[in-house]
């Protein structure tokens, strides 16, 4: 496995145990899920959980969204599978779940959306969106559409840390945009007909521990699971 692969899974562990302590501080008792293709066993895990978070990770193949291969890079199809079903199915039962960064985006394919495969393909400012240090702070701002997701913020603009080359494209039909950055991307999504189904393309879990209104964003999900 060369340096680069390490860096990638280093990051992925450390950004999941973020999750799993914000997951904790706002209340709610954190399980890893192992990825599956049979049905029998997704159903079983939505009938026996109150709530999912979906975490960053590998680009989703575009053929679950309908499209050919336009810059997506090593999806893991094992995971999409896992993960597209286990989305849909927990949508169906209206189980209230958080999508970050790959999750927003897969929240956006479930519903019926596409994604931006490769933002430089399409957007000059692209770098704004992909930080390596996505750990160590804030980076952009989003301009926020649907306060209600962020109880605690005042104003209409709030500082957010970045790592993506994939964005939202075409919005499905059930969601609506709820934060824009200036370039005009879609930087996070909620679909109103059901409990609590939002997606944030930034990494709240890395800000939650000193940021206030990115720790709520995780006692809401937590919140409305126990509902």
């Amino acid at each position: 496995m060369d340096r680069e692969a390490l860096n990638y899974f280093w990051l992925l562990s450390m950004l999941t145990e973020k999750i799993i302590s914000c997951v904790r501080a706002a209340g709610g008792v954190p399980l890893l899920l192992t990825a599956t293709r049979e049905a029998h066993e997704i159903k079983a895990l939505v009938s026996k959980l109150d709530g999912f978070v979906f975490a960053g990770g590998s680009d989703i193949a575009p053929a679950f969204y309908g499209e050919e291969d336009k810059g997506t890079i090593a999806p893991d199809l094992d995971r999409d599978h896992f993960e597209v079903s286990l989305c849909r199915e927990a949508l169906e039962k209206n189980r209230p779940l958080l999508g970050i960064c790959r999750g927003c985006q897969l929240l956006n394919v479930v519903l019926g959306g596409s994604l931006i495969q490769n933002l430089p393909d399409v957007n000059g400012s692209w770098s704004l969106h992909r930080r390596s240090d996505v750990m160590k702070g804030y980076v952009h701002d989003v301009k926020i559409s649907v306060p209600w997701l962020f109880p605690n913020h005042h104003g209409d603009t709030m500082m957010v840390n970045s790592m993506h080359h994939q964005a939202v494209g075409r919005l499905a039909k059930e969601a609506e945009a709820a934060a824009h950055t200036e370039d005009g991307i879609i930087e996070a999504i909620w679909a109103p007909a059901y409990k609590y189904a939002v997606g944030v393309q930034w990494h709240p879990e890395c800000l939650a521990e000193e940021d206030r209104v990115q720790a709520d964003i995780f006692k809401s999900l937590v919140t409305k699971a126990g509902k």
